[in-house]
């Protein structure tokens, strides 16, 4: 009997391990599975909107992972808040963890927009209406101009070597810490107003 409860107890445990490690596998992430992972799209929630493909497969499923109950609130949020009507301002997910910027952004000439990046928090960035180009540039392309500005964490840089790539209702971009961005940038060489949504989201480290 004892011998029975013993081997029992036995493979409780190996289980609770191999449990243990296919958990642990599942969050090294590589480039295939987490792309495997955003096209099966469980994050969306029935959301009917991508990641641009300049999005870091890799970052976006780690970070996912590390706080799925806080990604599944922001694509709720995304999903059912009336978007396009609600009030401009800020509204929170998670207090100073996790809120949402609501704006009606006015799209700018290239040369009114300094390139940014930030330290602690990722931007998710997403147009319901009208139309944005975001820019992107690696960090050896690009020189600081502003020092790195805590309280709005905020650093800036110029350069040339930007690429644009159009940000509209169907998808959003991902913007990790580190990595340079010129946002609100207008499409047709004038000036024109849409509805934006940034979410900031606190980056969890290693």
């Amino acid at each position: 009997m004892r011998k029975s409860i013993f081997t029992r107890i036995a493979a409780i445990a190996m289980l609770c391990l191999a449990m243990v490690s296919t958990v642990s596998a599942q969050t090294e992430w590589t480039k295939k599975s987490a792309k495997k992972w955003v096209n099966a799209r469980e994050w969306a929630n029935g959301l009917d909107i991508v990641p641009d493909k300049t999005t870091d497969y890799v970052k976006f499923a780690t970070q996912y992972h590390k706080d799925k109950a806080m990604w599944e609130k922001i694509f709720k949020f995304l999903k059912e808040k009336d978007l396009a009507n609600m009030p401009v301002g800020r509204y929170e997910i998670d207090g100073n963890r996790c809120f949402v910027n609501v704006s009606d952004s006015k799209s700018k000439s290239p040369d009114k927009v300094l390139i940014e990046a930030h330290k602690k928090y990722i931007d998710l960035q997403y147009m319901v209406n009208n139309a944005e180009l975001m820019g992107l540039i690696s960090l050896k392309d690009a020189k600081e101009e502003v020092p790195y500005n805590e309280k709005k964490d905020n650093v800036h840089y110029t350069g040339d070597k930007i690429k644009y790539y159009k940000l509209t209702g169907k998808k959003f971009f991902l913007l990790f810490p580190g990595e340079l961005h010129k946002a609100s940038i207008w499409t047709s060489g004038k000036e024109t107003t849409g509805r934006k949504i940034v979410v900031k989201i606190a980056y969890i480290a290693d």
